[in-house]
């Protein structure tokens, strides 16, 4: 091969090309500091970088997702401990209510404490976090409890869902950042249904929804007298009426073969006699008595028109009594059928259900109901408010055994709390152990990218110098190529 001069020169160009680029790359590493600037720095080095950067990555966002559900479970933790406070104070409220010697005065003063204790649960209960409502299930948005005004007074009313949120934290651990609040602040396990009144309503055998303590309103419908031939539901034998009254005023309830008048007509001429409702005390009438309250001796009251009573009839007429059921004050009834042992009544305002076994019904009245076990802490704290304040009148006995239920509901609603209090003290303890070995992780690939990525300064100073050495040297003999006489000049 023939080394011409024109190929001495290309050479050259190209080991002066390759000594600047050379230079250029180690000049760049030192002031960036980093040894992988492109891919062909170290083609092998590439792809466990990029692995490296990627881990990393993941790191971060399983620290920044563990930070988040440390700072909603710690917010949530510290609602519900000042929630079991205010449970605790509920309590002793409800002992010393419980007392006998306190007079009315007393319980108001203590049922004003608890609307207020009411009140504070309730803003406890739609604290927000970072993420919107804690305690709404998937409802973030808008506040999940509500108290609500009815016909049978407040009720608080939960507007979230059951649906729970999760963060990521890595190796397929996902950690759960709430508890649906009907779960918290909910119902325990549902008991009996306890009835106190006087209608003769009891429990059916179905599954109540009816949560905390709530009214049956059994009311009159219209009476029946004999084969009730005559206008408004008389007898036809006896010529006795129901009264004016009957509709609105009688409290007697039952179907036939339950109630019975006694009627004696002692003038012989339907003038004048006596008139007696199941055995009780007999009433005087007259032919004027057109509207004639009659008690039985368990104060069961009918109105009867005595003024067309058949002349000397002496007998018994039986009496019976259509009537309503109703769960929401009136707004809504249903008839009774006396013969279920399993009516279905619904409350039209909370959408609540009760099963009342109708058979031995025999009164107008109210029946207070107790669902035991089915009380939230909202409820249980209306109900104390309730009874502290008798807004239903009862005796003194039946008040202090109201006020004291609620002790026991109290106690349940407490266990809950603290069971809930346990599981996110759990979650946050895990969430901060995620972030703390993140961060040693993190760590730990960094000292591994820097070992793949960053430049080593005391090598790159003594390559830069070679670099700079080799330049000048392929400076040096470019001049001395060019000083070479030509074959021209040779000749």
């Amino acid at each position: 091969m023939r080394i011409t001069q024109s190929l001495l020169y290309r050479h050259q160009a190209d080991a002066l090309t390759s000594a600047y680029l050379r230079l250029f790359d180690v000049q760049a590493q030192l002031s960036s500091g980093r040894r992988l600037l492109k891919p062909s720095d170290d083609p092998s080095s590439i792809r466990p970088a990029l692995d490296v950067r990627a881990g990393r990555r993941r790191l971060e966002q399983v620290r920044k997702n563990a930070e988040l559900a440390s700072s909603e479970l710690g917010t949530a933790e510290g609602i519900l401990r000042n929630a079991s406070d205010i449970v605790a104070r509920a309590q002793e409220i409800a002992v010393s209510g419980a007392n006998g010697s306190l007079n009315q005065g007393d319980r108001n003063g203590l049922a004003i404490e608890v609307d207020g204790l009411l009140k504070q649960l309730l803003s406890l209960a739609n604290s927000r976090g970072l993420s919107g409502h804690l305690f709404g299930g998937g409802l973030r948005t808008s506040a999940p409890f509500e108290e609500v005004q009815t016909a049978d007074g407040s009720v608080v009313m939960y507007r979230g869902d059951q649906a729970t949120s999760a963060v990521d934290l890595g190796d397929s651990l996902e950690l759960e950042l709430n508890i649906p609040g009907s779960s918290i602040f909910g119902i325990g396990t549902r008991g009996t249904t306890v009835y106190s009144g006087s209608t003769g309503a009891a429990a059916g055998s179905g599954n109540d929804s009816a949560r905390g303590t709530d009214r049956l309103t059994v009311a009159h419908g219209a009476t029946t007298l004999g084969d009730g031939a005559l206008a408004g539901g008389g007898d036809s034998a006896s010529g006795v009426v129901p009264g004016a009254s009957s509709a609105a005023g009688d409290t007697l309830l039952g179907p036939a073969g339950v109630w019975s008048l006694t009627v004696v007509d002692t003038s012989g001429t339907g003038a004048a006699g006596t008139v007696s409702l199941n055995g009780g005390p007999p009433v005087s009438w007259t032919a004027a008595d057109r509207d004639l309250a009659v008690t039985a001796a368990d104060g069961t009251l009918v109105h009867l028109d005595m003024g067309n009573v058949t002349a000397g009839f002496n007998g018994a007429v039986a009496a019976e009594a259509t009537g309503t059921l109703s769960l929401d004050g009136g707004l809504t009834s249903s008839a009774i059928d006396f013969t279920a042992d399993n009516q279905l009544v619904v409350d039209s305002e909370t959408g609540a259900s009760l099963f009342v076994d109708s058979r031995g019904i025999q009164r107008a009245g109210a029946e207070v109901l107790r669902f035991e076990g089915a009380y939230d802490l909202f409820s249980a704290l209306v109900e104390l408010r309730d009874s502290l304040n008798n807004v239903d009148g009862d005796v003194l006995d039946t008040q202090l055994d109201r006020i004291r239920g609620t002790i026991a509901e109290f106690s349940r609603g407490e266990d809950t709390l603290l069971a809930a209090l346990s599981s996110f003290g759990a979650r946050m303890r895990l969430a901060d152990t995620t972030r703390s070995r993140a961060d040693e992780l993190d760590l730990l690939l960094a000292q591994n990218q820097s070992s793949l990525e960053d430049v080593d300064f005391a090598a790159a100073s003594i390559e830069l110098t070679q670099s700079q050495l080799v330049l000048q040297a392929g400076v040096a003999i470019s001049g001395r190529i060019a000083n070479l006489p030509s074959l021209t000049q040779i000749l």
